[in-house]
């Protein structure tokens, strides 16, 4: 899989919806749109706190919130493709923007 935008569903490591995306590459990144439309409540809630506590700048409680995050154990799914993992996930879901790492995936 080999490009610079794509469309596809983040889901947790048990396959529930996190997220749908539509994310370009930027600087070794992904970043773009998210819908949040369909993903667990419990989820909607984790990325809404994680949004807080960086919008008030509360780093003290930051690198708890990001250990959560990671542990939902992440994976990009693409149409026809493998599912990918991601890293450094970070969402906003007032702003509907999200942006991660796919070491796996390669740009073009």
């Amino acid at each position: 899989m080999a490009s610079s935008s794509l469309e596809g569903q983040l889901v947790d490591a048990q396959g529930n919806l996190i997220g749908r995306v539509r994310v370009s590459a930027k600087g070794g990144r992904w970043s773009g749109e998210v819908d949040l439309n369909g993903a667990a409540p419990s989820i909607v809630s984790l990325f809404a706190e994680f949004e807080e506590l960086v919008n008030e700048q509360v780093l003290s409680l930051l690198d708890d919130m990001e250990a959560q995050i990671a542990r939902l154990g992440a994976r990009l799914l693409v149409a026809g493709e493998e599912a990918l993992p991601v890293e450094d996930l970070q969402i906003y879901p007032a702003e509907r923007v999200v942006s991660f790492r796919a070491p796996t995936l390669l740009v073009k």
